[in-house]
């Protein structure tokens, strides 16, 4: 596992992930305005958000 682990650091797999995860999350708060304001709306991209800048 520690291997493994090194591989992905060591090759730039977090960058990467970390980059992909900042690029789906744009799309998805775009993507949300195209609806009307509502809770439900305003709870999505809550959620988007926290997952994407939650620390650990």
């Amino acid at each position: 596992m520690a291997e493994v682990i090194d591989f992905v650091i060591k090759n730039g797999g977090i960058e990467y992930a970390t980059q992909k995860m900042i690029e789906y999350k744009n799309q998805a708060l775009e993507i949300l305005q195209s609806f009307p304001d509502s809770p439900s709306k305003k709870s999505l991209a809550e959620l988007v958000i926290y997952t994407t800048e939650r620390k650990k």
